[in-house]
């Protein structure tokens, strides 16, 4: 067997291979149909995270002897269920 090159792709490409990517249009709703990758009752999305907070949520899950997954599955249910503020001083307009 011949040993290949892989392709090169573009960076549009790339982003679109993203198991979370947009590829069609939901013409009901009007808006973009995400892809996504189900592992068993989940769903794979991608997440970009900060590296300092991504640090914190390692050490926490460390702590919790819990997965970096898990953390950040709990503080979304949490957030959802106890609500989010976001401080509007903080904001910019």
């Amino acid at each position: 067997m011949a040993i290949t090159r892989p392709r090169h792709r573009s960076p549009e490409e790339f982003i679109s291979s993203a198991p979370d990517a947009v590829v069609a249009e939901d013409s009901a709703a009007g808006r973009p149909k995400p892809r996504f990758v189900r592992k068993g009752k989940k769903i794979q999305i991608t997440l970009t995270i900060a590296q300092p907070l991504l640090e914190r949520v390692d050490e926490l899950a460390t702590r919790l002897s819990l997965s970096r997954a898990a953390v950040i599955n709990l503080a979304i249910h949490q957030g959802i269920e106890r609500g989010i503020n976001v401080d509007s001083a903080r904001r910019p307009d």
